[in-house]
């Protein structure tokens, strides 16, 4: 049960994460936008999810999750698959 709170809550967080790391990434390479998205892309996320889905925090509350939490895992998830993605980039260059 609490896995599918953390990915359901952790796809919506990066719903508006990716569209901002892929228009940032049009501008500035690959690089920087995988950096993005394990960094300021979160913040962003963030506040899209704030914004538009507010009233869903009370669910995760009630499973014993804060904001905290939740976007602690958010971050380590994005900056693991951010690492893994660099790797890829380094051998097939």
């Amino acid at each position: 049960m609490y896995s599918k709170a953390i990915s359901k809550y952790f796809l919506d967080i990066n719903m508006f994460n990716v569209t901002y790391c892929l228009i940032f990434g049009f501008m500035s390479g690959f690089l920087w936008s995988l950096v993005m998205f394990s960094s300021f892309g979160i913040l962003i996320g963030y506040l899209g999810y704030q914004t538009f889905k507010k009233n869903e925090y009370y669910a995760y509350y009630n499973l014993g999750f804060t904001k905290a939490d939740l976007l602690k895992k958010v971050w380590l998830l994005n900056t693991s698959i951010s690492i893994f993605l660099f790797l890829i980039y380094l051998i097939f260059k």
